[in-house]
């Protein structure tokens, strides 16, 4: 066989040492995406911080110049849903795992803790971002002249 040949024809075991150890951080990212796992959990977690934010925007819409909505009797309680949400992220994630873990034989189990915590993650990064998003806009909508 000539030198061609051996690079057209890749050896298996290299290969299979390729598609088994993650080579980058994405790689293990991807991995860690694409466990297996269930995304319902986490898409009602998002879910119930699109709600907060529907409820603040909904609590607050009488804000105005004079008595802002960080001035307001609902804010430190909608604050205080905030936290706990936050909080509940990781127990989700935790829990999501718990019964992935046990559902599934011992060798089905690699990356299941990652998963789940990286699952979590996204979904309270991008619901904070909505829910912030949403505080900003009720501030930003209430000061004199910058909206209208």
């Amino acid at each position: 066989m000539s030198d061609a040949d051996d690079t057209a024809t890749p050896d298996p075991e290299s290969e299979e040492t390729v598609t088994t150890v993650p080579a980058a951080a994405d790689a293990a990212l991807v991995e860690a995406v694409g466990g297996g796992l269930t995304w319902v959990p986490f898409a009602l977690y998002l879910g119930a911080w699109a709600a907060l934010a529907a409820a603040s925007a909904y609590l607050l819409r009488g804000a105005t110049a004079e008595s802002p909505a960080r001035w307001m009797p609902e804010y430190p309680a909608l604050l205080w849903a905030g936290t706990v949400l936050s909080a509940a992220g990781p127990v989700l994630s935790f829990i999501v795992w718990v019964v992935a873990r046990g559902r599934r034989p011992e060798s089905a189990r690699r990356g299941l803790l990652a998963s789940a915590m990286t699952r979590g993650a996204l979904a309270a990064v991008f619901g904070v971002m909505i829910w912030l998003g949403t505080l900003y806009a009720i501030e930003l909508m209430t000061m004199n002249g910058v909206l209208g």
